[in-house]
This record gives C-alpha cells, structure tokens and sequence, in this order.
C-alpha cells in the first residue's frame, strides 16, 4: 500500500504541475462558481454543494484508511477540500504553481500528526 503522505504530496504536486501546464486558465471552477453564486441562485448553489459533499465523502473515506476518528477525519477531509481550493485561487493569482506545493505538504504534515496521535491514544 502507498504510503499516505507521500500520495497526498503527489496529489497535490500533480495538480501543480496541471495548473501550470494550463496556463493558469479554469483550475477547479466549483469553487470560483460556489464563490459567485452562493447567495445569488439557489439552484447553482445547491448544485456546488452537492459537488463538495462529494468529494469530502469520498475524502472523508480515503483518510479513513488510516484514521479511526471521525472528527478527525472528516476535519483532514475538509481541510483538504480548503487547501486544495485555496491553493489553485492563489496559484492562478500569482501565476506560481508553490501554492499548490506548499498546501501538499502540509496536508502531509497534518495526516502525520493525525496518525501518530491516534497511535497514542
């Protein structure tokens, strides 16, 4: 099995690479159309948050894989969901794909915390 954190850093590291190869043009547009339409058309905005619950579910299951904690993990997914999502709006500001980078490796960071606390326990 993969190790975790370094699939996380690859994730991210590959949506760097894409985000770059795109010319900085239309990375992730759920969170740009969330961001516009959130309290202007309920149908979009239902349609946006439905897109996210998805991908935090299948989030919350992937870091499930190494973490028993429910708060825990749905808090990894979520947070994954942020970084990733900030991540690409910076990046596409700056024009620098380190953003993306920097968000990998510290969701690394925080997995490891999570695993080694729950070995603790």
């Amino acid at each position: 099995m993969p190790d975790p954190m370094e699939s996380l850093v690859r994730v991210f590291e590959t949506a760097a690479d894409d985000l770059a190869a795109a010319d900085y043009a239309d990375a992730w547009p759920i969170g740009t159309v969330a961001l516009e339409v959130a309290s202007s058309n309920e149908v979009l905005r239902t349609a946006t948050a439905e897109v996210f619950e998805e991908w935090v579910g299948a989030a919350t299951q992937w870091f499930g894989r190494w973490v028993a904690e429910p708060r825990t993990v749905q808090s990894l997914a979520y947070s994954m969901i942020m970084m990733l999502e900030g991540a690409f709006m910076l990046g596409r500001a700056a024009r620098d794909p380190e953003p993306l980078r920097v968000a990998g490796r510290s969701m690394a960071t925080s997995l490891r915390t999570a695993i080694t606390a729950a070995g603790e326990d």
